[in-house]
């Protein structure tokens, strides 16, 4: 008696919902952190519940459906920063105890403790920009943007720089402009709006080590170009948003 052959059960493309969510959290966090139509050093509580919700699950969500859609990158990419915004929310959340902990401590070690924390997410950002460098410009320029982000924070930090956190901001606002800029191009297509937003793959990929089969609906993490087999913002084939 043989074994029925496997049925692939059609997966909805996660890309949007991580971007999105990266977006929005990356924005309000930045406008406060770059003084943009807001004082400088005004609070950033307004943004624990963002950073909770729909940059940490929301996120931390995309990423486990893209390790069942048999995306690798985008899984550890999401699921990473998912994890970043709910441990970053943490650090304002009285129930953790971090804040208190700081605030005991001398300005001089809070920003050393602040500055390693985002020299740690510098070097992961520079690993997955090295690893996407053969995926599409929507991804790299993302990376690209996020790890200078990343970079100028924990200068600023270690620095105690306010023009150096400002630039922080600036450059985090960038970032979130092309991480929404992404969440257009996976949403708006010739069956949603009335074109499709270019963006260009750079190279293509084995995709021998991909042992699901491509069907219709299955999750292509490049739909345009399937030799891609693990971009970060990836576009799904047709009618499967």
């Amino acid at each position: 008696m043989t074994s029925p052959e496997p049925r692939w059960r059609p997966f909805s493309n996660p890309a949007p919902l991580g971007n999105s969510g990266f977006a929005v959290s990356t924005f309000v966090t930045a406008l406060h952190t770059g003084a943009i139509g807001i004082a400088s050093g005004a609070p950033l509580n307004i943004a624990v519940g963002l950073a909770l919700f729909f940059g940490g699950i929301a996120q931390i969500i995309a990423g486990a459906w893209s390790f069942a859609s048999n995306n690798g990158f985008g899984a550890v990419v999401f699921t990473s920063y998912g994890c970043y915004w709910m441990s970053y929310a943490a650090t304002m959340v009285p129930g953790f105890g971090i804040a208190e902990a700081l605030s005991k401590v001398s300005a001089d070690v809070r920003a050393q403790s602040w500055g390693i924390f985002n020299l740690a997410w510098t070097i992961q950002t520079f690993i997955f920009l090295l690893a996407s460098l053969r995926s599409n410009w929507g991804t790299v320029v993302l990376l690209a943007c996020l790890l200078v982000t990343y970079s100028l924070s924990a200068i600023g930090h270690w620095t105690q720089s306010e023009g150096v956190m400002h630039a922080s901001g600036y450059v985090g606002l960038v970032t979130a402009i092309v991480a929404w800029y992404n969440v257009a191009v996976d949403m708006l297509n010739k069956d949603t709006f009335y074109c499709e937003l270019p963006n260009p793959a750079i190279g293509t990929r084995d995709n021998s080590r991909n042992t699901m089969p491509e069907t219709p609906g299955h999750y292509v993490l490049d739909g345009r170009t399937p030799g891609n087999d693990y971009s970060f913002v990836a576009t799904m084939p047709k009618h499967t948003v």
